[in-house]
């Protein structure tokens, strides 16, 4: 006699398949994915070992970062309900990836900074550079509280939830916002006392167009960054999964269009002119340095071709 018996298990379409919402992030993943892919090539396009310096190592660790998460979040958030293996994955992406590509994003900045300000001396021997690297040791703190007070549960229909808790959230918020707010009036400074002390007409012209991109650029990365993390606050780490992972990888592709915005140049600029790589589309010719100097005209921070490799490059010429 057969004792076997046969179990039938019935499943609802409606509990194998993803809904709007699932549909909706992983299109909004792959959008991303897909710009970050590119973006990350063309940036590094024909480079070279001999022509990569700090800052092109910080842009491109940023992409890869920012890649590296729209990956890890698109996977996870097509198998993260009734999956608590793939809930907390999702969690630690969160506290790795994006966590890092923000520290990443501030080091380049502080880069920027001392670059603009501080173009003779070298990082170590200047205070002000000492200085804001020891203003990312709170994050360590903050990275601290990420990982012991974060929610990641399943709900009872399996759907995942992960997020931060208020202790953690908000230190990050007002870290977030000051330091971004900061290092934002830090660079804008030096530029806005550049123009208003050059008579040259064109030079005020480059430099406040250069200043307003900067400025956009700033506020587009501190927009969406506090937005998000706010969100977070609201939600008192109670967020579903795919909407956290979602918003955090907009976040980063944001970040990453921004940088790569404001550092890249015109292909027919970079052909013309291929040895006058410069940060933030400033270069001036040695002579017309030395010329300014002499007449005493510039009193603003010098920067000279050759010196900022991370960004666009422009050839402005000097009338003497």
């Amino acid at each position: 006699m057969d004792n076997s018996t046969d179990t039938t298990i019935v499943l609802s379409l409606s509990d194998v398949s993803p809904d709007g919402l699932e549909l909706a992030s992983e299109f909004t993943s792959l959008a991303c994915i897909t710009v970050l892919a590119v973006a990350l090539g063309v940036k590094t396009y024909g480079e070279q070992m001999k022509s990569i310096n700090y800052g092109r190592v910080l842009v491109i660790l940023l992409y890869t970062l920012s890649w590296a998460f729209a990956v890890t979040s698109v996977v996870v958030v097509s198998t993260n309900n009734n999956n608590m293996l793939s809930c907390t994955l999702g969690m630690l992406s969160c506290d790795f990836f994006y966590a890092g590509s923000k520290i990443v994003a501030y080091a380049w900045l502080i880069e920027r900074v001392h670059l603009v300000t501080a173009v003779k001396t070298t990082r170590m021997k200047t205070a002000q550079y000492k200085f804001h690297i020891l203003l990312l040791c709170p994050y360590i703190i903050i990275f601290a509280l990420m990982l012991s007070f974060r929610n990641i549960y399943l709900e009872a229909d399996g759907t995942c939830m992960i997020s931060l808790q208020d202790i953690a959230s908000i230190p990050l918020l007002v870290y977030d916002l000051i330091f971004n707010l900061y290092l934002t009036w830090l660079f804008m400074r030096p530029l806005t006392h550049i123009g208003l002390n050059t008579r040259t007409n064109w030079k005020v012209t480059r430099l406040y167009k250069l200043a307003r991109r900067t400025l956009v650029a700033s506020i587009m990365c501190l927009s969406v960054s506090f937005i998000n993390v706010l969100c977070v606050v609201m939600t008192h780490g109670h967020q579903r999964g795919l909407i956290c992972l979602t918003m955090c990888t907009v976040d980063v592709t944001v970040n990453v269009v921004t940088v790569h915005w404001v550092t890249a140049g015109s292909s027919a600029r970079t052909k013309t002119h291929h040895d006058d790589h410069v940060t933030a589309d400033m270069a001036f010719d040695s002579d017309d340095i030395r010329h300014n100097e002499k007449l005493n005209k510039f009193d603003g921070p010098m920067i000279q071709p050759g010196i900022l490799d991370d960004a666009a490059t422009v050839g402005l010429s000097c009338k003497k």
